[in-house]
Formats: C-alpha cells, structure tokens, sequence
C-alpha cells in the first residue's frame, strides 16, 4: 500500500531567513538537536487549522488539526465516511461542495455556516480542494476554519433594534440557504429524472431487440444448410483472392522500394549557367571527375550532350522569372553510358550573403524503372485476367444463391396466402360458431330464469344458490361470445374512414355508461381533442372498452378520475417526447394524431405492458373483476386497422395510460 505524502501546514509560512541574525558559533553547539520537531508538532497541534484528506469514496484517509469540533463517531458501526462523521449543521454543504469538486475539479468554498460551540453560536467556513499528487485515485483536501461568534437575543427592550437588526441578518442568511438548497434539490432530481428515462429507455430498447434477434434466429436456423454450402465456395474463393492479393502487394512494395533507394544525381549551376558543383551520384551515373565538369559551362559538357534547345530556355526563365520546372523529360545517347531516359527538375535557389542566383538541377534516370513498370504492368494485367475470372465464378455462385432466395420467397408467399385463407376461416367460424352458441345459453337463461320465478319456493337454499350460478355462468359465456364474435368481426375490409370529432365520441361513450359514471362518482376530464380520418364505429368501441377498464380498475378508496386529451404533432417531435422503442415505429416525415387516457386506477406492474393486449390475458382473477381478457385485444386490433401504434404505461396503485398515435393522412 503505497503512502500517502505528508500534508504541507496551511497556515502562512514565515521566510525566517529574511531576519538577518547571526548566531555565534557557541550558541550554534548550544541549542538542542530536538528544538525542530519540538516546534514543528507544537505548530501543527495549536495552529493548523483542523482538515481532512478522503478519497473519491468520501472515506477519510488523514486527519490533520483539532477536527473533533467539526468530525465525531457516530454512535454503531465505526465509519471513517466523512459525510457519516460530520455534524448536521454543514452535512449538507459539504455533501454539495465535495460533489462540485468531483464534478468540476476546481475549489470549492462555503462560508457563513453557524454552528453551536459550548453554548455559543458561532460561524465556520469549510474549503474543499483537488489534491494534485500522483496518486492510483483522486484526493480531495478539506479545511475546516471556525470565526467570531454570532450576536445573540437581548431581553433588554433597549436593544431591540439590534434584535431586529439581527433577524433582518438572519432571515437573509437563511434566505440564500434556502434557494442554495433548493438548487441543489433541483439539480439532484434533474439528474435521477434523466438517469431513470435512460434505464427505461435502454430496458425497452433491449425487450425489443431480444424480440428481433428471436425472430431473427428462427430465419438463420431455416437457411442454415444453405448458408454453409455457400460459405465453403465463398472460403476457398476468398483464399484465392487473398493469395491474388499478396501477389499484387509484393509488387507493389517492390516497386516502392526501387523508388525508395534511388540516389538521384544533383548539378549546381551559377548565373551563367556554369557548374558550380556537383554530387557523388552524378559523377558515378556519368562517368565523371570533379575537375572534368566544375567551372565549365553546363552544355558543354561530354562534348555538348546537354545542349537541348528547350532545356536551355528552360533554365533561362529560371534565372529571369523566377519559374521551376518539374519532370522535363530527355531521352539521349550519352557517352559512356548510352541511350538514356532521365527526368529533370529544377528550381532556384538564392544566398543572400553572395546574393548569386544558383540553380539546382536534379536528374533521375527513369530507364530501368520504365522497364520495370513495362514488366510490373505485364504481371498486373495478368493478374487482373485471373481477377475477372474468379470474379466471374463468384457472380455465378450470387446468382445461383439469388435463384435459391428467390425460390424460398415464392415458397412463403404461397405459406401466407394459405395462412390468409385460414384465418378467414377461422373468423367464418368463430362467427357461426357465435351464433349457434348464443342460442342454447339463451334457453338456459330463460328456463332457469322461469324455474326461479316459480319453483322459487320449493328450491332449497342451495338449489337457488346454484341456479344464481348457472345464471351467472351463463351470462358471463354469453358476453365471451359476443366479445369472440366482436373480436372476429373487427377488420379492415369494407370499413369507411371518415373525418371525424373525437369529442363527439368520447360524448357518446360518456352517454352510454352514464349509470356506472354515477354509480362509481367517476369524473371524465377532456381536453382539446383532435379531428382526424378513423372508422367511427370502431374507434367508439375503442374507447368504450378503454372507459369501461378505468371504471371497473378503480381505487375502491378514491373516486375515479379519467384524463383524456390529444394533440397533432410531427413524427420526429413525439419520438422524442417519448420512448426509444416507439422512435422505431413512428416514421418522422408523417403526422400523427397523439390520444392520451390516463386514470388514477389500481394500475399494474410494468412487465405486462405488452402482454395485457394478448387475447385472453387477464391480471386479476374472475372473482375480484369481471371480464374476459378480449377487450383490450380488440383495441390493439383496431389500432392495427388503422396503422397506427398503442402503448401502455403503468405502475401497481398509480394508475395506467393508454397512449395511441393515429396516421393523420
């Protein structure tokens, strides 16, 4: 465990060298080889203010001072945790300057605090500071300084002006304490706001791709075959290419490489375009001395073989305009080296100290490289021929695996039709299953009903007790009925939308459940509702199934309350209002009708927020509510009519809400 360094002292440092003395040697010999450490603990133990040193986990590490006036064990489990130490009357302050220190690693202070010493109200100050050292954490530093006491009540009716005085002071003090605390509150709740729709947000985000890697697991098993035969020719196709293609990069390198060791030969010319030197490299590429070429002019050289009319202009408007030429190039039988292809490029180049204008001519002999190229280019082009051809393999292998897909595609396009045409069945007969039900439940009732009315007295408590059953029973299969057949019936085909007000639904829904608004007191709040293009019937259903649910999923210890408002608004602005999973149903170009009901029911816990649109799902048993699991199953269905999404948001006693977002074109 490494050390933590030794805190300097906090209290001003006197430079006690200034003060000219001049001990003799004798009262040098006299004084005590302890007098140092004797003053330097009396310094620390009475005048160092008291401070702390903690960790990022606010646990103390040292302690330096008399910090027993501001840090005391708690009675229990010992804690070196400061903020578990510290007395109630600056906890809080330094709980917010420790956090801003974190947060901006910059000084912190907080004065005017009032603290009750022996009977005495007295004020204190605390600093908290970075400490920069090389440590594995960050430190923070903290100074505690206590001042002057604070003035107290007078009984005498003399000094009530420094009473009021001291209330004014007072309430002041306590005023700029009170809105401190309520910007840190504000900054708190702020946060855990945001860190909560983060958590919420990622959960649902998660639910959701778990629900798509599922699907998309079931696709993968199904090709599964498939996919492999192809990836064996893809392997050894790739093998191919890969060795094709370390055949290119070696060439390339080589040919970076001939380039990169290439000793170009340089010339210095003067204003007169004499040599006035010349490198290593150019005599060796010539076959030169240095006595052979310096002093002489350029062109006439190795009996004039430079003397090109152009490159004579060229280094003229070099001296005269300033100019540079790059990549002339000069092809020419040179003595003793023969027929060469070179490049030149020249620029000039002044000193000031002489002010000699001087030309630098560099020459690369490009010969062996053009050959090279001529050889590289070969080996390239046939090595791009062998490219096509694996090229052309690979396209047969695409378009025999797209003949495959498409074959599976027309495979399950024949699937769903059959499937259309059993699910139209199915709703056929649901429906004349319906109808044929309803009748023997309807005898039932009507001959248990008749046998009450008149054998009512011959029937012992038990055989009414039963009956009573039967009549119930029979009740709650005939709603079930009419619920299938609702649910059967709901569909898309040959329904009219139409503009229509919601306002005058919610009115009429309103209406038609007048006796259960009043039996249960239930208020109904509506707000601005929106027109748009729906199918009224369905959507009348829609919202009666919705009312119907907050009244009988009432709080039997407060009244109902219903909220029901909608807005307009852009795709783009309610996906940001609200979660990520809807930003991925809710296209951002459309507008959408947002309809909001909101009631202050028993609500339910968050995990059935998919699930209670689930034909036959029910949260509550038979006995406690009455129901058959299908009503919210046709809202989810009309909403699907509709193109348009349904979520639900809830938490155990605090209610639900029920958002819908209608396409409005």
């Amino acid at each position: 465990m490494r050390k933590i360094p030794e805190l300097a002292s906090y209290f001003p440092r006197t430079d006690f060298y200034d003060k000219k003395i001049n001990p003799s040697p004798k009262n040098i010999h006299a004084i005590p080889t302890g007098i140092d450490s004797a003053i330097d603990s009396l310094l620390l133990s009475s005048y160092m203010p008291a401070c702390a040193v903690i960790n990022k986990e606010m646990e103390i590490l040292q302690f330096r001072g008399l910090t027993s006036l501001y840090l005391t064990h708690p009675p229990g489990k010992a804690s070196l945790n400061i903020l578990k130490m510290t007395r109630p009357e600056f906890a809080f302050e330094l709980r917010d300057a420790i956090l801003k220190v974190i947060k901006t690693n910059q000084p912190e202070c907080r004065s005017g605090i009032e603290i009750k010493v022996d009977s005495v109200f007295r004020l204190m100050s605390l600093e908290v500071r970075p400490l920069k050292i090389d440590w594995d954490e960050p430190l923070l530093f903290i100074v505690f300084t206590l001042h002057e006491k604070v003035e107290h009540y007078s009984k005498d009716d003399n000094d009530k002006k420094n009473n009021s005085a001291l209330n004014n002071s007072r309430l002041q003090k306590m005023t700029e304490e009170l809105n401190s605390l309520r910007e840190a509150m504000n900054s708190v709740i702020e946060s855990q706001e945001i860190a909560f729709q983060e958590l919420q947000a990622s959960n649902e985000e998660i639910v959701s791709n778990n629900e798509e890697f599922q699907t998309l697991n079931e696709e993968l098993e199904t090709s599964k075959e498939e996919t492999e035969a192809t990836n064996e020719e893809l392997i050894a196709t790739n093998q191919e290419l890969k060795t094709h293609n370390q055949l290119l990069a070696e060439s390339y390198n080589y040919s970076q490489t001939i380039i990169a060791t290439i000793h170009e030969p340089l010339i210095i010319l003067d204003s007169n375009l004499h040599v006035k030197s010349a490198n290593q490299a150019f005599y060796k590429k010539f076959i030169l001395n240095k006595e052979d070429i310096e002093g002489k002019p350029f062109f006439e050289l190795s009996s004039k073989q430079w003397k090109i009319p152009k490159l004579h202009e060229l280094l003229n408007n070099i001296l005269s305009k300033n100019s540079h030429f790059e990549n002339f190039e000069v092809t020419h039988v040179f003595s003793h080296v023969g027929k060469k292809t070179m490049l030149l490029n020249a620029s000039r180049i002044v000193q000031k100290t002489h002010k000699e204008k001087l030309i630098l001519l560099a020459i690369e002999d490009i010969t062996e490289l053009f050959i090279r190229q001529q050889k590289e280019k070969e080996l390239l082009e046939e090595n791009i021929q062998k490219t096509n051809l694996q090229n052309e393999k690979l396209e047969k292998v695409v378009e025999e695996r797209t003949e495959k897909i498409t074959e599976i595609n027309e495979s399950l396009r024949k699937k769903n039709e059959e499937l259309e045409r059993s699910n139209k069945e199915l709703q056929s007969f649901a429906y004349v299953s319906g109808h044929d039900l309803q009748e023997p439940l309807r005898k039932m009732g009507l001959f248990a009903s008749r046998i009450l009315e008149k054998e009512y007295q011959n029937l012992s408590a038990e055989g009414k007790d039963n009956f009573n059953r039967i009549q119930s029973s029979a009740q709650r299969m005939k709603t079930l009925i009419e619920d299938l057949l609702l649910y059967s019936q709901t569909s898309g085909d040959e329904c009219r939308f139409e503009k229509t007000d919601l306002l005058n639904i919610v009115k009429a829904v309103k209406a038609e459940l007048a006796d259960a608004i009043r039996e249960k007191h239930a208020i109904i709040h509506t707000r601005i509702m929106c027109k748009t293009r729906i199918i009224p019937f369905q959507f009348r259903q829609l919202m009666l199934n919705l009312i119907s649910n907050a009244l009988k999923f009432s709080n039997p210890e407060h009244p109902p309350q219903i909220f029901i408002k909608s807005k307009v608004g852009n795709g783009s602005k309610l996906s940001k209002e609200n979660t990520a999973l809807l930003a991925e149903k809710i296209s951002p170009q459309k507008k959408y009708c947002h309809i909001s009901i909101a009631d202050n029911g028993i609500g339910f816990e968050p995990h059935f927020s998919e699930r209670i649109f689930e034909v036959f799902q029910r949260l509550h048993g038979k006995e406690e509510y009455t129901g058959t699991g299908i009503g919210l199953a046709i809202v989810k269905k009309i909403i699907d009519i509709h193109h348009g999404i349904i979520t639900a948001t809830s938490e155990l006693n605090k209610g639900a809400t029920f958002d819908i977002y209608i396409p409005v074109s």
